[in-house]
């Protein structure tokens, strides 16, 4: 019984399966003789001549022009670091100070010992006037007989004695004097200061600490301006030149570009990349751009005035060659046109030949015909910069592109 059953359930499921089958089956067959055959929309302009500019866009890392790593000649403690990351500081500002107490014990040593050397050499002077005086006296006794010849070479020779001791005494006055003024150099070394204007972008250390000959205590960069370094491919080298202007824009400040020009340019190309390097230096009076920014470059290398231009979009490539599809006279076919193309800029391509002036060019939806196809619209574009139209297009219905 459970058996007969569940026989005519599934005769009685299957019957409904079917039915509803056949009435599906039905209403597609309904829809699709409803439905337009073979209308697509496309969009047209009309082509006009028009400038354009040719423009390089390279990407590169903003970094300072002028930096400089602050370190110290001499060992010691630190006594003040006054500025921080992000102080502003000016030329010849103190940036840091070491203890200077040894320093400057060891000026005050050295000035007493100049003192002493410059006593002496008083003294000797002294000396060596009273000898040059004795030999004067010898020599005029002399001449009366009254002095020898011995007395006046023993005079003599004291007096020669006189310089020379007079010569040293000099010779370690400048000594103590050159003491003094390496101990004051010392000095006035432990009083570190900037060379230049700019901002506290590092600092390694703090008051107190040990600081080693040569260490790196502080990184100042100047902001005032800023550079960027790109690759440039070898097609585009010659494009370039010194002096050359250029356009800069940083994620961190939308709607804002900076002037920039190209101060350096590599004289080879990196053989493996094929590229070489080209310096921008950016003005930055307001100091918005920093150092490690993301910078889009670009760089117009050519403008021209009555270029025949289409939308990059209207342009299909098919084994490496360049086509896109116009539209006849009267408006009604298709035509597949091949087409060679010089550089773009934004969305608009030049088209060197193959395209004639005031030609219709199929646009979007380029891809839903094929040459040939026929096509009908209400009214023909007057120009490019008029609003584009859609067009009927007979052939398989999808949707545009």
């Amino acid at each position: 019984m459970r058996y007969i059953l569940f026989l005519i359930s599934v005769i009685f499921c299957g019957a409904a399966g079917w039915h509803l089958y056949e009435e599906s089956l039905a209403s597609v067959e309904s829809d699709e003789k409803a439905k337009p055959s073979g209308v697509s929309a496309v969009d047209v302009i009309r082509v006009v001549r028009q400038p354009i500019d040719e423009r390089i866009e390279l990407v590169g890392s903003l970094e300072p022009v002028s930096a400089v790593e602050i370190r110290s000649r001499l060992s010691g403690y630190l006594l003040k670091v006054p500025f921080d990351i992000g102080d502003r500081v000016e030329k010849s500002q103190t940036v840091v100070e070491l203890d200077d107490a040894l320093t400057r014990e060891l000026v005050t040593r050295s000035s007493a010992a100049e003192q002493v050397a410059a006593a002496q050499l008083k003294a000797q002077i002294a000396k060596e006037e009273q000898s040059r005086r004795e030999v004067d006296r010898l020599r005029e006794l002399a001449r009366s007989g009254v002095s020898t010849t011995q007395q006046i070479e023993e005079a003599e020779s004291a007096l020669s004695v006189c310089l020379a001791e007079t010569e040293l005494e000099r010779a370690r006055l400048a000594q103590a004097s050159a003491d003094l003024e390496r101990s004051k150099l010392a000095l006035n070394e432990l009083r570190i200061t900037t060379p230049m204007n700019g901002f506290v972008a590092e600092r390694y250390v703090n008051e107190g600490d040990l600081a080693g000959a040569e260490d790196v205590l502080l990184r100042i960069v100047d902001l005032s301006s800023i550079r960027t370094v790109v690759n440039i491919v070898e097609r585009d080298y010659e494009k370039l030149r010194i002096g050359q202007d250029a356009t800069i824009t940083v994620d961190g400040i939308p709607g804002r570009e900076f002037s920039g020009q190209i101060v350096r340019k590599a004289p080879v190309l990196d053989p493996t990349t094929r590229t070489a390097r080209v310096m921008i230096e950016i003005a930055n009076a307001d100091s918005l751009l920093k150092p490690g920014m993301h910078g889009r470059v670009t760089i117009i290398v050519a403008q021209y005035t009555n270029a025949i231009v289409v939308p990059a979009v209207a342009i299909h490539d098919h084994d490496g060659s360049k086509f896109l599809y116009t539209i006849d006279s009267e408006g009604k076919t298709a035509r597949q046109q091949d087409v060679s193309i010089g550089f773009r800029d934004g969305d608009m391509v030049q088209v060197l030949t193959g395209l004639s002036e005031d030609a219709l060019v199929v646009t979007l939806g380029g891809r839903l015909i094929k040459d040939g196809s026929t096509v009908e619209f209400a009214e023909i574009p007057a120009s490019a910069t008029e609003p584009e139209l859609a067009l009927e297009v007979d052939g398989n219905s999808s949707a545009p592109e």
